[in-house]
């Protein structure tokens, strides 16, 4: 099977776009050599050429050409046939998942959150984590449907337990904060812990700000200024600018200490 892809990792660079006339044929016209041929399968409902082409206008195969007109027309297709083929294969789920991001972010296509649920719950029942935190944040704000915190919190937790590291962090927030659920930040620590040895910048984040604070744990600025290190290597901004903070109180300390005489 085809590398796991995902479509809101795009690369916006240097593209190249195509008709955006949504149909089959469209890619007979666009495309020569193997992928023509592929285009051919693809059309007669193979699922493994409607995958290379939903790859192929979404910039996966070559990232100088992304159409996503015909990325989101195989896209539906494929989400379509495999619900249909009751494919299991995890690939397949994922392109449930990226109509669902199409629909959602109004991807060259009318924004619909129903239909963006739909194929959300679709992918998120075959076992997407990355699926169910998305439906834990659309019940969260209420993005096309009834704003229900409750059912946030399920979905949220199911990503847990499927291994999202951003589900992670965000239910160590809402255990430490104690809004959704009694509030424990033994639980959070926990969960934070999990997360970084994953490499979540964010959890490194928020763990630092435990230590920097003394919650749960014995304050250290030492260790608080570790873990904002390795997520500000990750290019997270709030954890560098929390490091470099700490530079500077650990330097006005410094310069503000008193100097011992050498008579006394």
């Amino acid at each position: 099977m085809p590398m796991k892809y995902r479509l809101y990792l795009l690369c916006l660079i240097n593209i190249v776009f195509f008709s955006t006339h949504l149909s089959a044929a469209q890619c007979k016209k666009d495309l020569t050599g193997e992928l023509k041929e592929i285009c051919i399968k693809a059309i007669k409902n193979d699922p493994e050429a409607q995958l290379q082409m939903a790859r192929y206008y979404a910039g996966q195969i070559d990232p100088n050409v992304i159409n996503y007109p015909q990325a989101f027309y195989w896209h539906r297709r494929l989400a379509r046939l495999a619900v249909h083929l009751k494919l299991e294969d995890p690939v397949y789920s994922e392109t449930m998942y990226n109509t669902g991001v199409f629909y959602a972010d109004g991807l060259d296509v009318e924004q619909d959150h129903k239909k963006a649920l739909y194929w959300f719950k679709k992918s998120a029942d075959r076992g997407d984590d990355i699926a169910m935190f998305r439906l834990a944040v659309i019940y969260s704000n209420g993005d096309g449907v009834t704003k229900d915190l409750e059912e946030s919190l399920n979905w949220l937790k199911r990503a847990v337990v499927a291994g999202n590291l951003d589900a992670k962090v965000l239910l160590a927030q809402i255990y430490s904060e104690g809004t959704l659920v009694p509030q424990n930040n033994t639980i959070a620590i926990k969960l934070l812990r999990e997360a970084i040895e994953e490499n979540s910048a964010s959890a490194n984040f928020a763990l630092g700000n435990f230590y920097l604070h003394g919650i749960e744990v014995e304050k250290s600025l030492i260790t608080a200024k570790n873990l904002f290190s390795s997520a500000c290597r990750s290019n997270l901004l709030e954890a560098c600018r929390a490091y470099y903070d700490i530079d500077i109180q650990e330097e006005n300390r410094t310069r503000l200490a008193p100097v011992e005489s050498p008579m006394e």
